[in-house]
């Protein structure tokens, strides 16, 4: 696994707790995590996907937006997932999921992390399947 970079406690307590692979790269001067087997709720057409984070220069005291999955995920039902793009990282093709945090429910310095970033991504993955189902 590469550790190009250190992560704040939080997190790696998370990544222990949670069993994930994971790498802390950089590309270029953008950090990225990459969890490895992340688990893709029913409805999507892969079980697990590598999930791709940017984290930005001033993280933890800046939030943690959007999400990346190689594959490219995409719904059984054949309905269409909208605000996506692909972007390249690490030599990868991933796909990127363009939903952000609302003035609802703002980054809050000192008690947001990665951790709850994916609750986010989960709320987003569960969401875009009720979305369609409706």
């Amino acid at each position: 696994m590469r550790r190009e970079f250190q992560l704040p406690p939080e997190d790696l307590e998370y990544l222990e707790a949670s069993g994930y692979a994971w790498d802390a790269i950089v590309v270029g001067n953008v950090k990225w995590l990459i969890l490895y087997a992340y688990p893709i709720p029913h409805g999507y057409n892969v079980t697990t996907a590598i999930v791709a984070l940017r984290l930005p220069p001033a993280y933890p005291d800046e939030q943690i937006d959007m999400v990346n999955f190689h594959p490219a995920l995409s719904l059984v039902s054949g309905g269409a997932i909208r605000a996506l793009s692909m972007h390249v990282i690490d030599g990868k093709n991933f796909q990127q999921w363009s939903r952000h945090r609302t003035p609802a429910n703002p980054w809050r310095i000192g008690l947001d992390n990665l951790g709850t970033h994916m609750l986010q991504v989960n709320s987003w993955l569960d969401r875009e399947l009720q979305k369609r189902a409706a």
